[in-house]
């Protein structure tokens, strides 16, 4: 049903907006949020830059909640040309490409000037040219995104030694798996969409997540307790099929790399730390969130040894050095 339905909509690329006398290109926007996902402002910002600066030359369609399928399927449907655009996440790119594994590094990018010094410079476009280069998919703007921690179901934690035995949602993703475990837990892969239900009856004790999407995706229905580890930062990522982008004209192909730009910056509040700490609180005092902290030296720790065994068995240490010695770490 779900390739018929793709199939389907994939024949939509041109339509006739109603009433407006010229044609349209449409461009669907896959997604695995909801509706309501807060960072959905982010691509609203850049279609309507877009549509200013082209007199309204394109009618977007955002499909949420994996309509179109997982991240990884709609990756490959922009490898394709069957999916114009997604709006996805760092955290699925090292399948494809292992540098972008240094996003994830637990401590190497732990402020929001770092994760602009390097995601939006030259490393940044460095990372991007290599996942245009070997996928097909071209990547318009590094998306901010919060820094990610726990957040469970009836399981009190103070120390990393309370994680022992926990067993929380993971991408299936090398580097988010070796990070949970290093922490003593028990990550166990399955798809976004699937967490409410997994936690909900027990399947797992809770997921990792920043702290505005707990809120956007109303995991405060069936988790009630957080620890502030901030382990990883995970970067945002709007992507768009390189068959369709070489489609459009080239004054247009500039009006998008610029609009996903200015739409980025203009987002910066809305996802900063900022917004970290006041998501938090609200899930503190609205929805009665008991929320612990890990001592960052205790996860420095445990940490800092893994980074460099995990980035030199992945062969990406010398990406990783390079990182570190643009932010003088």
């Amino acid at each position: 049903m779900k390739t018929k339905l793709i199939t389907w909509i994939a024949g939509l690329t041109l339509a006739i907006a109603a009433g407006s006398g010229f044609a349209q290109t449409q461009v669907r926007i896959g997604s695995i949020q909801s509706e309501s996902f807060y960072m959905n402002k982010y691509f609203e910002k850049f279609q309507e830059l877009v549509n200013q600066k082209t007199n309204n030359a394109y009618r977007f369609k955002v499909f949420y909640n994996s309509t179109l399928g997982n991240e990884s399927e709609m990756f490959e449907q922009m490898q394709a040309g069957l999916l114009e655009m997604q709006f996805g996440y760092s955290a699925i790119l090292p399948n494809y490409v292992r540098e972008t594994e240094v996003i994830g590094l637990p401590g190497l990018l732990s402020n929001f000037d770092e994760v602009h010094k390097i995601m939006n410079g030259p490393i940044g476009d460095d990372l991007a040219q290599k996942v245009l280069d070997k996928t097909g998919v071209r990547v318009l703007w590094w998306v901010d995104q919060a820094h990610r921690n726990v957040w469970l179901k009836d399981k009190e934690v103070k120390t990393l030694a309370d994680f022992k035995g926990i067993k929380l949602r993971s991408p299936n993703s090398p580097l988010y798996l070796r990070v949970l475990k290093t922490m003593g837990l028990n990550p166990t892969p399955m798809g976004f969409n699937e967490i409410y239900t997994a936690v909900k009856t027990g399947v797992v004790d809770g997921h990792e997540q920043e702290d505005p999407g707990v809120i956007a995706m109303k995991f405060y229905e069936v988790e009630n307790r957080g620890v502030v580890t901030r382990h990883m930062y995970q970067s945002a990522v709007f992507e768009i099929s390189e068959k369709f982008f070489q489609k459009l004209p080239k004054e247009h192909q500039q009006i998008f790399k610029d609009a996903a730009r200015e739409a980025g910056i203009w987002f910066r509040p809305h996802t900063g730390l900022e917004a970290e700490l006041a998501a938090r609180k609200q899930l503190q005092d609205k929805y009665g969130m008991k929320i612990t902290e890990i001592d960052p030296k205790e996860l420095a720790a445990v940490f800092a040894p893994m980074v460099d065994e995990y980035s030199k068995e992945r062969g990406i240490y010398d990406y990783v050095q390079k990182v570190r010695k643009e932010l003088g770490k």
